[in-house]
């Protein structure tokens, strides 16, 4: 549908956040029309862009960058407005501020954009236990709104969501039953 709303001839121009080890971009890439399609491969480390050129060297019509999702992705040599479908795995938790991160991206998706991620919710006590061991898990200083975990439930993703100018707040879960839903794609 994203592809569909486009003007005749422009691409479809994708971020993916904190892509890492590359397992979204390499179920998303083949979906795409490769020569319909600008996609920018990004995370902190250029660890990741470095294997990630290896491993989709196959498609070129990918970018390999640099983004650091708390800082202002203007300054970081991304043009506001710049895309229309923005993707990620299990990366927005893993900041300081959401509400922070969240502006960021906004500002890097185009009218009408889709900001599209996958995130893992609260539903276990456990996550703090397994994860809670990392380093980065407690890093986060948005306290008012995270309190006992980096992780957040699906309706206050959708109120965050809202409050930061997103329109038209959706999710899914993996089960039918929404309550036994580990992780959800907003």
């Amino acid at each position: 549908r994203a592809i569909a709303a486009l003007p005749t001839r422009r691409a479809l121009r994708v971020l993916e956040v904190g892509a890492g080890t590359g397992s979204l971009t390499k179920a998303v890439l083949p979906s795409l029309p490769r020569e319909q399609t600008e996609y920018v491969f990004t995370d902190v480390g250029p660890a990741f862009l470095a294997a990630a050129k290896t491993q989709f060297a196959e498609y070129s019509g990918v970018d390999y960058k640099l983004l650091d999702l708390e800082k202002d992705p203007v300054a970081q040599g991304y043009t506001p407005g710049s895309f229309d479908l923005i993707l990620a795995t299990d990366a927005l938790h893993a900041t300081c501020d959401l509400r922070q991160t969240l502006t960021h991206l906004r500002t890097c998706l185009a009218p009408g954009g889709l900001l599209m991620f996958l995130e893992v919710l609260t539903s276990r006590h456990a996550w703090n236990s397994i994860f809670g061991l990392l380093k980065g898990w407690w890093r986060y200083t948005d306290t008012t709104l995270r309190t006992n975990s980096p992780l957040l439930d699906r309706n206050t993703w959708h109120s965050l969501l809202a409050d930061c100018g997103y329109e038209n707040v959706s999710s899914f879960g993996g089960y039918i039953n929404d309550d036994e839903s580990e992780q959800a794609v907003f």
